[in-house]
């Protein structure tokens, strides 16, 4: 069962960067219990040779799920658009949708750029700093 749902910019700090810590709390993982969103899947392949290999992401997919974008994160991301009107329909309001209707915890390397849907009953964890993996 998908308990956390990563973000563009954690797939990229991750690929680039490869900390120890963090490689090992993916290692304490079992299989479908990390994922990505398709929105998230669309902005890497965005990025390809920009921001990483097609080596380094053929490598983190495969330890990843997809989750496609379906009718019931569609219905958040309009609910998130409608209850937060000053904010623009970014990739972000996309994934943060995607993660709430997965029920899953959203990671990020950039958690200011999901503060505001907390109030929306988003969980957001930043698993960039050894300080904050546990």
């Amino acid at each position: 069962m998908l308990k956390y749902m990563l973000d563009t910019n954690i797939c990229i700090y991750l690929m680039k960067e490869q900390p120890d810590f963090l490689v090992q709390r993916f290692a304490s993982l079992r299989r479908g219990e990390v994922g990505i969103s398709a929105v998230t899947l669309g902005e890497l392949y965005c990025g390809l040779d920009r921001h990483n290999s097609a080596a380094q992401m053929t490598a983190l997919l495969d330890k990843l799920e997809t989750l496609p974008f379906d009718d019931r994160a569609a219905a958040a991301f309009g609910d998130l658009y409608r209850r937060f009107p000053g904010r623009r329909g970014s990739f972000d309001r996309m994934i943060a949708a995607h993660a709430l209707a997965a029920d899953a915890t959203l990671v990020t390397n950039n958690a200011a750029d999901f503060t505001i849907y907390v109030d929306a009953g988003l969980r957001v964890e930043n698993w960039a700093a050894p300080a904050q993996t546990t």
